[in-house]
């Protein structure tokens, strides 16, 4: 027996021994997760300690991602609402991680990206490297679902650097796994090879068992792509294995669907089935609706093939309408183009022809589709912290406690359920797997076919990356072009308010040089030199000046209060305006005090900030 032979008995063999071990884990599972869910709840109530009850949330957030997203986002919500009234940036980070995961699971990628960006900016104020890292992995990859693979690399590299200087194996070694990935994605099979063996090496010295497991899957689909189905095969078993051992269901899943992949490509189409609906069992079991409509897609090419073109049209159907539910315009272009492919060899030419131009079209607005989104992201932030904080906690919690009990009934009931077909599906497969066929009769033609489909998607995905490309220089271009506005701007208004301040000023020692022996004289010069104190220091010439200054220096009156709370709003101006370089002269002329009063002004600013009598404040400016 050679040693493709092996493998491939070895993953059948294992297959159904691991499966009923995996049943009746999952059972466990739940039982054991609605145990947890009852304890943590109880803990949020229990708890007065606010931080506490954030962590808490978080973790109930996390609890929930796989069974119900929407109470996921409350949990994570609430956390983030308490996270920010005691200004924790681990809890706030940790919010906005699981709202972008709930945003994934859904197929809402831009929102996902919206919410990890938000993750970093919080965990980047802990300066905690390792979480910084971290955060910065976690941008990498949904950058490389989004198929940008330029941003995704280069942030993947920025955590990685963070990584080695900290020594973090673990940390390492989930970069090089990411960066292997992009590797294959781009045809760079070599590179790819070489960063899948470092990061199975730092998971060694790591000692993590489980997150070989997702480098093992990688490399059997780097050596399907490579035809090397006795490797892949090889990396498959033992990636179940591990996925398996360590109740990772979601990973065992979508290992079940690359199983199911690598038994289609040698036709073995009794262990193919076998796969694919065991991929598709555990998938349902998480709610992971992209892995859902993965298996429907892989099912209808399957069908496709053996020209039973109703079923292959029902499932794609199936699978459009879940990609359409996560909002998922990527995901969809894909389907539509499938769904004009399998009508075309049905010969339907008609109505291949309509959804290859609804194909079209959608992916041409995806771009219009994203700004959209990105501005409908806004709002919803805005509206979102407009809300009213405690009134907002109680408001989740009523709703919790409503809904847990009618949850844990569905979900027991629909255990039951899922215990009946389980049991129907395995009897019904083992009768399937009396007889081995060979596999081997048309793998030449196939391989020949999957060559020129590589070759077709490295072309469109080369199109794709030089668009993306061109379209980053363009917004990098008109950023740059409105800081620019902005600064000019800035200097503008700096310049009229000193030219308007020294008139005044002049005019005002003129007037005093003035013999007023008079008395009516005097009452006039007073009330001049009045109506001129008050000109120069016009709130609404601050007002101007912080207007473009925060423009150009975002968040810097916010951050350095945060620094230094012992600055007077005094202070603040005096900073703001050393910022933009003025000299000593300059700032007494826009704050209408003499320049020894700026030179004390100077001096306690220093001691507030605990600097040196005589050092360069612009200096520790720079930072804010």
């Amino acid at each position: 027996m050679s040693a493709i032979n092996k493998n491939i008995s070895a993953l059948h063999i294992n297959h159904f021994v691991m499966i009923m071990i995996v049943f009746t884990t999952l059972i466990l599972q739940s039982l054991t997760s609605f145990s947890q869910l009852d304890s943590l709840h109880l803990m949020a109530e229990s708890t007065y300690n606010q931080k506490e009850k954030a962590i808490i949330y978080n973790k109930l957030a996390d609890k929930y991602l796989d069974k119900d997203i929407f109470t996921s986002q409350k949990y994570a919500d609430s956390a983030r609402i308490i996270g920010q009234s005691i200004s924790d940036h681990y809890i706030i980070s940790n919010s906005y991680v699981n709202l972008a995961n709930s945003h994934y699971f859904q197929g809402d990628l831009d929102s996902a990206l919206y919410f990890f960006e938000k993750s970093y900016h919080s965990i980047s104020k802990t300066r905690n490297k390792n979480e910084i890292a971290a955060a910065l992995n976690r941008l990498g990859l949904i950058n490389e679902a989004k198929s940008d693979y330029s941003t995704s690399a280069n942030l993947y590299y920025q955590a990685l650097k963070i990584y080695e200087a900290t020594g973090q194996f673990k940390g390492m070694a989930e970069v090089l796994n990411n960066l292997a990935v992009i590797n294959d994605a781009l045809g760079l099979k070599e590179d790819a090879l070489i960063n899948y063996n470092k990061s199975l090496k730092y998971f060694d010295l790591a000692k993590v068992v489980e997150g070989k497991a997702n480098v093992y899957n990688n490399l059997a689909t780097h050596y399907v792509e490579k035809e090397n189905i006795d490797t892949a095969a090889y990396y498959l078993k033992k990636a179940i294995e591990i996925f398996i051992d360590y109740n990772r269901t979601s990973e065992a899943a979508t290992a079940y669907l690359n199983t199911a992949i690598l038994y289609e490509s040698i036709e073995n189409e009794k262990l193919a089935d076998l796969y694919i609906d065991s991929a598709l069992i555990f998938y349902k079991h998480t709610n992971n609706i992209h892995g859902i409509a993965n298996v429907y897609s892989e099912k209808a090419k399957r069908l496709t093939q053996k020209g039973e073109f109703s079923n292959a049209l029902k499932l794609l159907n199936e699978s459009l309408e879940l990609r359409k539910d996560v909002g998922n315009l990527s995901a969809q272009t894909e389907v539509l183009n499938q769904l004009s492919s399998v009508y075309a060899e049905s010969g339907d030419f008609k109505n291949a022809l309509i959804l290859y131009q609804q194909h079209i079209a959608l992916r041409d607005s995806i771009l219009d589709d994203n700004t959209k989104t990105l501005i409908s992201e806004l709002n919803i932030k805005y509206e979102t912290e407009k809300k009213d904080k405690e009134i907002t906690i109680l408001k989740k919690e009523t709703e919790i406690k409503k809904t847990h009990n009618y949850l844990l009934i569905i979900i027991v009931s629909a255990l039951v359920i899922f215990v009946a077909l389980l049991f129907f599906f395995l009897r019904t497969k083992i009768r399937l797997l009396s007889s081995q066929k060979d596999y081997y009769e048309q793998l030449e033609i196939f391989n020949q076919l999957k060559l020129e489909q590589q070759k077709t998607e490295r072309k469109l995905l080369e199109k794709e990356i030089k668009t993306q490309q061109q379209i980053n220089e363009l917004q990098k271009t008109k950023f740059e072009a409105e800081l620019d506005h902005s600064k000019r701007e800035l200097v503008t208004t700096t310049v009229q308010v000193l030219n308007k301040n020294k008139t005044l000023s002049e005019i005002k020692q003129y007037l005093s040089t003035l013999i007023v022996d008079e008395p009516k004289n005097k009452s006039t010069y007073k009330v001049l030199s009045k109506m001129i104190s008050d000109n120069i220091n016009l709130d609404s010439d601050w007002d101007q000046f912080k207007l473009h200054f925060e423009k150009v220096n975002t968040d810097f009156f916010d951050n350095l209060q945060k620094e230094y709370p012992e600055l007077s709003q005094g202070d603040l101006k005096v900073c703001a305006y050393i910022k933009i370089n003025l000299s000593n002269k300059e700032i007494a002329q826009m704050m209408n005090i003499s320049p020894a009063g700026i030179n004390k002004r100077l001096y306690r600013i220093r001691k507030k900030m605990q600097l040196e009598p005589h050092s360069n404040i612009l200096e520790n400016l720079t930072s804010f």
